[in-house]
């Protein structure tokens, strides 16, 4: 997907943001070598393969999770960054998870 289709989709965020538009912009704005996925105030970003050492998984320490309290716009200004850096690792480098407290997400309708 290529840098302008990313911007187009967070426009269309701003405009309109669901639960499911978010955590599909994540996913295609940080690249992850993992899974995004909704947690209970926001979303949940996890580069698995940064987890891995000579082939084996690595505990998950707290230096390697980043928890960032934000609201809807703060979010769709962030992916831009993301868009920008290349990425998850190049945005938050050594961090494996990274969760998204998104202020007011049980009012975000979820489709």
């Amino acid at each position: 997907m290529t840098d302008s289709e990313k911007y187009e989709i967070v426009g269309n965020l701003i405009e309109s943001p669901t639960q499911y538009d978010m955590v599909r912009a994540l996913l295609v704005c940080s690249a992850p070598g993992g899974s995004v996925s909704r947690i209970k105030d926001g979303i949940q970003i996890e580069d698995l393969a940064q987890a891995r050492i000579d082939g084996r998984d690595m505990d998950i320490s707290p230096e390697h999770v980043e928890n960032i309290y934000m609201t809807v716009a703060e979010f769709c200004k962030l992916l831009i960054g993301v868009v920008e850096a290349g990425g998850m690792e190049s945005y938050w480098p050594g961090k494996i998870r990274v969760s998204f407290h998104i202020r007011g997400w049980a009012d975000i309708p979820i489709k």
